[in-house]
């Protein structure tokens, strides 16, 4: 039976440099400086998802100072968990875990029009994913270092409004950077936040 687990600092930098230097491309990686200071401020929550002793999953957290709502930083399954459902199970531990009170908001990596098909493939399979484990799809995307987001929000019904859930998004940014480099680097919404179809 798998189980969520707080990460040890030893595992949090072996999950760092085993899996998320390899998961997650360098335009959208944190550095491990940065959740670790993270974690320390007690509102980043670093999970490892065991069966047993071996890690299937990771997922990363990162919560408002009111807790009115959480942002999922990072998730993946090990390669050899993969195609097992897991993906699925992660997102059922962390329901269980945070509750409808504290809704889970995902940054997935937005279609594009001038992407290469495969991206734009991958873009929408993991959309999907995410929508058919009951997260809704919201009305604006955004622009993080360059990076643009689609944005969804579990539960699907979750009551807080688009603006609550906005300000709540840019926060946690702004909680944890210089202002310069918030007002250069985050923007939430992105502009022109329409997707092009």
């Amino acid at each position: 039976m798998a189980e969520l687990r707080m990460l040890s600092e030893i595992q949090l930098r072996r999950v760092y440099h085993t899996y998320i230097k390899r998961d997650f491309p360098r335009s959208e990686r944190r550095p491990l400086s940065s959740i670790e200071e993270l974690c320390r401020s007690g509102r980043y929550d670093a999970w490892g998802v065991f069966e047993g002793e071996e890690l299937q999953a990771y997922a990363f957290v990162w919560r408002t100072a009111e807790g009115q709502c959480a942002l999922l930083d990072y998730m993946a399954v090990s390669p050899e968990s993969r195609g097992q459902g897991r993906g699925t199970q992660v997102l059922e531990l962390l329901r269980a875990r945070y509750g409808r009170g504290c809704p889970l908001l995902v940054e997935a990596e937005a279609p594009e029009a001038d992407s290469p098909p495969e991206t734009d493939m991958r873009r929408r399979r993991r959309l999907a994913f995410y929508q058919r484990a009951g997260y809704r799809m919201l009305d604006y995307q955004a622009l993080i270092f360059g990076v643009r987001y689609a944005m969804l929000v579990w539960p699907g019904d979750c009551a807080l409004s688009l603006e609550t859930l906005q300000a709540a998004h840019r926060d946690l940014y702004r909680s944890h950077m210089p202002p310069f480099l918030f007002r250069r680097m985050i923007h939430i919404p992105a502009p022109d936040h329409r997707k092009k179809e």
